[in-house]
C-alpha cells in the first residue's frame, strides 16, 4: 500500500461520515484488525500423536515412501494445544486495496510460556474449501504441523488464503502472490492481539510452506522483510518460486509420472490471474470448450476434484487449445507477462532459507523448486540452502523430509 493510498484509507471514511453518508463498519477495519476468534477445540497430546502415529499411513497411501520412512523424525506430542479460528480485515492490493474479511488459524500450546516461538504455516494446493486451515479437521497437511511443531511448544497460525473459506465473497485468489503475502501478513497482525488476549507473549518468527504454501512462504518473507518484521528463518517445502517456469515445465517438459492435478492446477492457476487482472477472456479462449465450464466450477469450489476428472478426463494436453502452448513459447501476452512478474524470489533475503526438492516429484517440477537458492546463491546469499529429499521421495515425501528436519533447525535458532 502506498503512502497516498494510506491516507486515503485513513480519510475517506472521515469525509463521508461528514458529508452524512453511511459507511460500513467493514470499511473501517484496518489491515490486520482482529475482527473476532472463536475456539473451535483443544487437542490433548493423544489426539496428536495419532497423527504421526496412525495419519501418516493414510497420508502416504498410494506414495512412493513409506510412514516408517519419516515417523522416528516426528517428536512425541507433549502439550495440548488450543486451537482458534480467527476472523481479521485484509486488503486486495489486486483490486485497488479492496477490503475484505479473511480468516486462519491460532494455534496456541497449552501452558505457552513467555518467548514463545510463532511458526506461520502457509498450506499447499486444495480443492475443496473444508480444506482449509481454519478447518484443520479437513487439512491433515496443518495437522502435521500441529503435531510437529505446536504440540513442541511453538504458536502455530496458518491463512486461509482469500477466496478459499467457506465464507469467502471473493474469488479463489490460487497462486497471487500479493493477495496470499498480504493475507497472511494480516493474520500474523491479528494473531497478535489474538496471543495478547490470551495472556501469550510471543517470541522469534518463523515461517514454512509446502507446494503453493511454499511459494506463497517465499511471497510473505518478502513482505516480512519489506515490513522491517524479523523472521529468524524460512523453510520452503517443494514451492514452485517462478510460476512462469513451474508453467512452461509443465508444459513443455512434463515427467511422465506429472501429476494428475497438473491440469487442475493450472486451470485454477489462470482463472485467478483472470479474475484478479483482467485476464478472464484469455482463460476462456485458451480451454478446450467442452472442458470450460467444468473448470469454472471447480475454480468455485461449486464441484470436487473428483467431478471435474470425470467432466475433463485427461491431461494438460488434453485440457487446453494448441494456440495456448504456442502462446507460452513466446510469454509475451499479458498472461505470460503476469507468471513472469510474480516471481517470488528475485530479491536479496536477509532470512536463512532451506528448501527442500526431489526430482521424483510429481507437482512441482525440479528446477521450480531448486530456483530461489540458486538465485540467492548467485547475488551472494550463502545463507540460502536447497536440499534434497532423496530420489524416490515424491510430493508429500517431500513435504515430511521437510518437516522433520526444519524441526531442529528451528528449534536450535529459538
Amino acid at each position: 500500500m502506498t503512502a497516498f493510498t494510506r491516507l486515503r484509507a485513513l480519510l475517506l471514511p472521515c469525509l463521508l461520515l461528514l458529508a452524512g453518508i453511511a459507511v460500513p463498519a467493514r470499511s473501517l477495519a484496518q489491515p490486520g484488525q482482529l475482527l473476532g476468534y472463536e475456539p473451535i477445540g483443544t487437542w490433548g497430546p493423544e489426539r496428536l500423536q495419532a497423527i504421526v502415529d496412525r495419519g501418516l499411513d493414510l497420508f502416504l497411501t498410494g506414495g512412493t515412501m513409506s510412514a516408517g520412512d519419516f515417523r522416528a523424525g516426528f517428536a512425541r506430542a507433549r502439550l495440548g494445544v488450543k486451537l482458534f479460528k480467527v476472523k481479521y480485515a485484509s486488503i486486495i492490493p489486486e483490486l485497488q486495496d479492496r477490503p475484505v474479511v479473511a480468516y486462519g488459524l491460532v494455534a496456541i500450546p497449552e501452558q505457552a510460556p513467555a518467548g514463545t516461538p510463532i511458526v506461520s504455516y502457509q498450506h499447499g494446493t486444495i480443492f475443496d474449501r473444508s480444506w482449509t486451515p481454519s478447518n484443520p479437521e479437513g487439512s491433515f497437511e496443518t495437522q502435521l504441523m500441529l503435531a510437529q511443531f505446536a504440540s513442541q511448544g511453538y504458536v502455530v497460525v496458518a491463512a486461509d488464503y482469500f477466496g478459499t473459506t467457506q465464507s469467502s465473497d471473493v474469488p479463489n485468489s490460487y497462486l497471487l502472490a500479493q493477495s496470499t503475502a498480504q493475507a497472511c501478513l494480516d493474520l500474523y497482525r491479528a494473531a497478535r492481539t489474538v496471543l495478547e488476549r490470551e495472556g501469550v507473549q510471543p517470541g522469534k518468527l518463523f515461517v514454512n510452506g509446502w507446494s503453493q504454501g511454499g511459494y506463497s512462504t517465499l511471497a510473505f518473507l518478502r513482505y516480512l522483510e519489506l515490513a522491517g518484521i524479523p523472521v529468524t528463518a524460512a523453510g520452503v517445502a517443494a514451492g514452485p518460486a517462478d510460476l512462469l517456469l513451474f508453467a512452461a515445465e509443465n508444459l513443455y517438459n512434463p515427467k511422465p509420472f506429472q501429476a494428475s492435478f497438473a491440469a487442475a492446477g493450472l486451470s485454477n492457476l489462470m482463472q485467478a490471474v483472470g479474475h484478479y487482472h483482467g485476464q478472464q477472456e484469455y482463460f476462456a479462449r485458451s480451454i478446450q470448450p467442452q472442458y470450460l465450464q467444468a473448470a469454472r466450477d471447480l475454480f468455485a469450489f461449486k464441484i470436487g476434484y473428483e467431478e471435474f476428472v470425470r467432466a475433463a478426463p485427461g491431461g494438460i494436453r488434453e485440457l487446453f487449445r494448441p494456440e495456448f502452448f504456442a502462446d507460452g513459447k513466446a510469454a509475451l501476452k499479458p498472461f505470460w507477462r503476469i507468471l513472469d512478474q510474480s516471481s517470488a524470489y528475485r530479491w536479496r533475503m536477509r532470512t536463512p532459507l532451506r528448501t527442500f526438492h526431489s526430482e521424483r516429484d510429481e507437482a512441482i517440477p525440479i528446477a521450480a523448486a531448486r530456483v530461489a537458492v540458486i538465485y540467492q546463491n548467485m547475488i551472494g546469499n550463502e545463507e540460502a540452502q536447497a536440499f534434497d529429499a532423496g530420489p524416490n521421495a515424491d510430493h508429500r515425501a517431500v513435504y515430511l523430509y521437510s518437516l522433520v528436519n526444519l524441526k531442529p533447525w528451528f528449534d536450535g535458532l529459538r
